[in-house]
């Protein structure tokens, strides 16, 4: 079944890497780093089943070339802890063929990178022979830089905040999802980038392997990780047996309930009644997670910027004040040394020389001092009130935002389960109208419902499913289409399963 999976990571010199050395490993090719003076060479390694490099239309031809484009995007940047590219590592779908993931990679890189003005180097890698037969994957190293016909330009900070990497990542499942409908049909399986919370499954995520606890499993060894993630597997098929095992035993307590018989236009109505309660309790559920609103809580960041950014805003203005006193005195100087009056009249030179410290002396007293102001700032945040001035405005409103969250995953399962709660109660109700038209009188069914709608359902569900299996094939289809038409809808649509 295919599986979502997105990770992205810097590659940072900080780390004591190389850009040219990461695309030279991931495309097993042999690469010259001009920075390093050092060569990577990995042509031997194998298991690369396709790779290549898809250029934004603006960027020059050039930088097609693996190693042309690795080199500049390294030279490009001069710091010693720059991030001169970022990795993005997808798990490929192994239900199709190499071909087929070769072209989901492309339309991937295209739609979701290239566009954004990225350069791409992908690399798909095949299964390991001693792993898992099912890990095709791919390599994906995207630059850093706005790329022009001159080549690289500035960074894009925009390129790899939250908002971003989630549109990201949307887009991988969309294009995913997008390109297995197309070459297994409708019905084949479907990924998603929510977490299984978010998706409102009652499952226990599982804890990645890793190459050696991998391998350790591989050789029949148990690993701390591997026992971890069997004792997940059992509480997971726990949880996946426990609604199973709940409805049994309902229906097992059930059996000495006293039971009667009713009019079967009861019985619909009854049913009737069910549904609409479902539907307006499902309505409320609707309308209170539209009413939620998820507020971003502030990031330290912004709770410093909006202590510190006064202060910091009265410091750049008073260094630009500075400056611009300084661009005035040297100014003034430069024309008062060719004219004849002010050189023939020391006073007026020695009265504007007075003048030009002053406002010099004024200019930088005013800098000093928004320093020292922006200083005592900084100092407080650093001690122990400022930090908890920072706990304080941050605490409360991520649990804020947290406990929204959470309400509203909730409604969202709730909701999920009444969409299948209501369409049962509706089949059901739909079996006995084709019961009613059949001839079929009079329905058994509990006479007090104690243990709950669901229970109730159920056996009424069978029982007028035998009533209506008792009759011939024939006879059944006509009731139904009888049915269909009285409620509106197409012969062709929704039947009823026997």
């Amino acid at each position: 079944m295919a599986q979502y999976r997105l990770e992205m990571q810097a590659i940072k010199r900080g780390d004591g890497r190389s850009a040219v050395a990461a695309a030279a490993y991931r495309s097993a090719t042999r690469l010259h780093d001009t920075r390093l003076e050092m060569t990577f060479d990995y042509a031997r390694k194998g298991g690369v089943t396709a790779s290549g490099v898809l250029l934004p239309e603006c960027a020059p031809a050039h930088l097609g070339d693996r190693e042309a484009l690795w080199n500049a995007a390294e030279s490009a940047d001069k710091r010693t802890d720059s991030r001169t590219a970022r990795e993005i590592l997808i798990s490929l779908p192994h239900e199709l063929t190499d071909l087929q993931r070769h072209d989901l990679v492309r339309a991937f890189a295209a739609e979701a990178l290239v566009a954004r003005g990225m350069i791409v180097d992908y690399a798909i890698h095949a299964p390991d022979a001693h792993g898992d037969p099912r890990n095709h994957h791919a390599h994906i190293l995207v630059t850093t830089r706005a790329v022009g016909p001159e080549g690289f330009g500035l960074k894009r900070r925009d390129w790899d905040n939250p908002d971003a990497v989630r549109e990201i990542r949307g887009l991988w499942a969309d294009i995913q999802n997008r390109h297995l409908r197309a070459h297994l049909g409708p019905e084949a399986p479907q990924v998603s980038p929510l977490s299984l919370a978010g998706q409102g499954r009652d499952q226990e995520p599982t804890v990645h392997l890793g190459p050696a606890a991998s391998g350790m499993e591989r050789r029949g060894e148990a690993s701390d990780r591997g026992e971890t993630n069997r004792a997940i597997a059992e509480r997971n098929q726990e949880r996946r047996q426990r609604p199973g095992a709940v409805r049994a035993l309902e229906d097992r307590l059930a059996e000495d309930l006293p039971r009667q018989d009713f009019p079967i236009d009861a019985v619909i109505r009854e049913f009737e009644a069910i549904h609409q309660s479902m539907v307006r309790e499902r309505a409320g559920w609707a309308r209170d997670l539209a009413g939620m609103v998820v507020v971003t809580p502030p990031t330290a960041r912004s709770i410093v910027g909006e202590v510190l950014g006064e202060a910091s805003r009265a410091r750049a203005e008073a260094a630009r004040r500075l400056a611009w006193t300084k661009h005035r005195i040297a100014k003034g100087q430069a024309r008062r040394g060719v004219l004849a009056r002010w050189v023939r009249r020391p006073d007026r030179m020695i009265w504007a020389k007075h003048a030009e410290l002053n406002a010099l002396g004024r200019a930088q007293a005013a800098l000093a001092l928004s320093e020292a102001r922006l200083k005592v700032r900084r100092e407080w945040l650093a001690s122990p009130e400022g930090r908890l001035f920072l706990a304080s405005r941050l605490n409360p409103l991520k649990l804020a935002a947290e406990d929204t969250r959470r309400a509203s995953r909730t409604l969202e399962r709730k909701i999920r389960r009444a969409d299948q709660r209501i369409e049962n109660v509706a089949r059901t109700r739909t079996k006995l109208l084709v019961a009613k038209a059949l001839g079929h009188s009079h329905m058994a069914a509990p006479s007090q419902m104690r243990l709950g709608v669901g229970q109730a359902v159920r056996e009424v569900d069978r029982r007028v499913v035998d009533v209506v299996r008792a009759y011939p094939a024939p006879a059944q289809r006509a009731a139904l289409a009888r049915v269909v038409k009285a409620l509106g809808r197409a012969v062709g649509g929704p039947g009823i399963e026997l």
